[in-house]
């Protein structure tokens, strides 16, 4: 009761509207820069070969992952005990650091440590979430959750058409010098107009007695852990689903429309998921708050192993388009849906590091996928790559029951105080 008094004490609509501003801020200026790494390896770094430069990128992405996944459990833990907005601030202001140098790398050496290092640091957007949570009314989280997951596809897609004209027009240093600006302001938003009234978790005091009492209701917790490394694989399992389709939507285009002009199609079928994205966040987040994640979950994921396969199979742009749109849509419903269980079963002081842990289960399934597809391109062809992804979509399902079922059965033993395995 003293936690949600807090949280109504505080403006967290005010916090949610400048933290939503500062996120589409920092993911404007990530999609101005990295995207074009690739290209930016060849004009700047001198590497003309093609598989030479395959390589370095699969590199710069795998340090960029790795070293996600090592730091944002360890801030999550700093957040638990020194605050969640600290951790916001530390996320934006490395990144308005680190990503202008990255712009002015001499070689690929420097370039992948400079990555390794930016992600060590930066991580805005699981900084956010456990921020926007922390902050907010228990049955406003679904709807805060859903309206920042929509800040990202709005990032997105201001980044691509500013990242595309920068580059163009002022070369990519300059687009580097953006991004790491609009990392700063994101920051300047979040240090002068966000607010949070943390308080720090208490130290073991208790009498030896009482110790000994408090050692032997260890299955309750253990009940919670259950239900909450349960849920984190549904992370490791969306992200896995997503990532699958990724690198290849400029092939698909290809298949479909030809060699000309794919530059400009892929652009538009972009734009497309990233308004599917904008409309998601905010609109199934909306529906979390008023529906059981039972059917908000099912739905979106049914609907997105329908709409991955329609991309598959897709006879023209006109149907790809659509069937991406409607694809991220539904699948930018499922991780609000699964960050508020994720909420409901994890306690208030290790909040931040089980978001950590989220973001890190995300970047494993990332990593699983992309050479995992790389085979299946290989070996099976385009159209199975569509294929598969929709039957990670569908094993999501089972897993998904199941941690619906534990989460509850935590939540009801922690009102009845009756201990759970």
């Amino acid at each position: 009761m003293a936690e949600e008094k807090r949280k109504k004490e505080i403006n967290w609509k005010q916090n949610l509207l400048f933290t939503w501003i500062a996120q589409l801020l920092c993911l404007a200026g990530f999609a101005s820069a990295l995207p074009f790494i690739p290209v930016f390896m060849r004009v700047k770094l001198g590497i003309e070969d093609t598989a030479l430069r395959g390589v370095y990128v699969s590199i710069f992405y795998f340090a960029s992952m790795t070293s996600f996944c090592i730091c944002t459990p360890l801030w999550g833990m700093l957040s638990d005990r020194y605050g969640r907005k600290i951790m916001l601030l530390r996320a934006n202001f490395g990144g308005a650091l680190l990503m202008p140098l990255m712009g002015l790398s001499p070689n690929i050496a420097i370039l992948i440590i400079l990555r390794f290092l930016t992600s060590c640091f930066s991580g805005t957007v699981t900084a956010a979430q456990t921020l926007i949570v922390s902050t907010t009314p228990k049955e406003k989280h679904g709807f805060a959750l859903g309206l920042l997951s929509s800040a990202v596809a709005s990032g997105n897609m201001l980044g691509f058409l500013a990242g595309g004209m920068i580059v163009h027009y002022f070369g990519y240093t300059a687009a580097f010098l953006f991004c790491g600006l609009m990392f700063l302001a994101g920051g300047l938003l979040i240090l002068f107009f966000v607010h949070e009234d943390f308080v720090p978790p208490e130290k073991n005091v208790l009498p030896l007695t009482e110790k000994r009492e408090k050692k032997r209701f260890k299955l309750p917790r253990f009940g919670f852990s259950t239900a909450a490394w349960m849920t984190l694989s549904l992370f490791l399992m969306i992200a896995f689903s997503r990532r699958f389709d990724e690198p290849y939507l400029a092939l698909q285009v290809e298949s479909i429309a030809g060699k000309v002009n794919t530059e400009l199609y892929v652009s538009y079928v972009s734009i497309a998921a990233a308004a599917g994205g904008i409309i998601s966040g905010s609109l199934i987040g909306y529906l979390a708050d008023k529906f059981s994640s039972l059917k908000v979950a099912l739905s979106c994921l049914l609907f997105s192993i329908v709409f991955e396969l329609g991309q598959g199979f897709a006879p023209s742009l006109i149907i790809l388009g659509v069937s991406r749109f409607l694809t991220v849509t539904a699948v930018g419903g499922l991780e609000p849906v699964f960050l508020n269980m994720l909420s409901k079963v994890s306690p208030e002081e290790k909040r931040g590091q089980i978001f950590g842990m989220a973001s890190s289960f995300r970047s494993i399934g990332m990593m699983i996928a992309s050479p995992l597809g790389g085979a299946i391109m290989y070996y099976m062809g385009l159209r199975n790559i569509y294929v598969m992804a929709a039957a990670g979509f569908l094993l999501t399902i089972p897993v998904f029951l199941l941690s619906l079922n534990l989460c509850r059965n935590a939540q009801n033993a922690v009102r009845l105080k009756i201990p759970t395995i």
